[in-house]
């Protein structure tokens, strides 16, 4: 009779492994049996024609809404920059309609002292006494304000303005540029004469001298006439800026 194997005591790994085997398992068995996440179909639609036809609308009316406060917003921006320029530009008349009265109390100084300086040099050529006469070829005239009208074409206000009221702006600012440019002319002559007055005292003046003198003396006096007629225009269009209906500046 063969002899029966003797059992093989289990060692200190082999209990380790027994202890371990179990836990391990246990997890594997835990994750197998952890019921999964399980979404079932709705027995009923969610949504009805109904609703779908209520949510679009809630849409279309958000959608509506956003747009109408966007144009509100967008409208009084466009407001406010319309009033704030027609202000500026009232108050640009008014400045304007200050310094023309100053400019033609100084052409109308201005005309006299050059007839009396057409006088002086007649009488220095015919070798006549002029006493303490004295020739005069100063200037005083003041530039006409247009700062508002070019800010509110470079901030786009003018594209917000009724046609008609734009025109009116348009031409009023044409004269006014007219008037600038015929100050100019008429002062560089005038200075050319003050320099040519100013190279000696008036009996010492030669033949030559008063000749050129009298030129633009007399160059001086037609510019002038032109001068005048532009300050003519722009006080008639003040007095059309004037006459602008108040319903502009509200």
């Amino acid at each position: 009779m063969a002899d029966r194997p003797e059992p093989v005591p289990q060692g200190p790994a082999d209990s380790s492994r027994a202890a371990v085997a179990p836990v391990g398992e246990s997890f594997s068995t835990a994750e197998i049996s952890a019921p999964m996440l399980d979404v079932h179909v709705p027995h009923q639609t969610v949504h009805t024609w109904k609703d779908f036809l209520v949510h679009i609308a809630a849409i279309a009316i958000g959608l509506f809404l956003a747009l109408a406060l966007e144009k509100l917003a967008e409208y009084v921006h466009e407001r406010g920059l319309l009033t704030e320029a027609r202000r500026e530009l009232a108050l640009e008349v008014a400045d304007n309609r200050r310094t023309l009265a100053l400019n033609v109390i100084e052409a109308s100084r201005i005309q006299q002292e050059l007839d009396a300086d057409l006088k002086v040099i007649q009488a220095l050529r015919l070798h006549a006494s002029v006493g303490n006469a004295k020739f005069d070829y100063s200037v005083v005239f003041h530039a006409t304000r247009d700062g508002p009208w070019q800010a509110v074409q470079q901030n786009g206000s003018l594209n917000l303005m009724p046609y008609a009221e734009l025109q009116g702006f348009a031409w009023f600012h044409g004269i006014l540029r007219s008037v600038m440019e015929s100050m100019h002319a008429f002062e560089t002559a005038l200075h050319i004469g003050a320099a040519i007055a100013a190279s000696a005292p008036p009996e010492m003046l030669n033949e030559h001298d008063l000749n050129e003198l009298a030129s633009k003396t007399m160059e001086a006096q037609g510019r002038l006439v032109n001068l005048r007629m532009f300050l003519g225009f722009e006080d008639n269009g003040l007095g059309s800026q004037s006459r602008q209906p108040d319903s502009r500046l509200q």
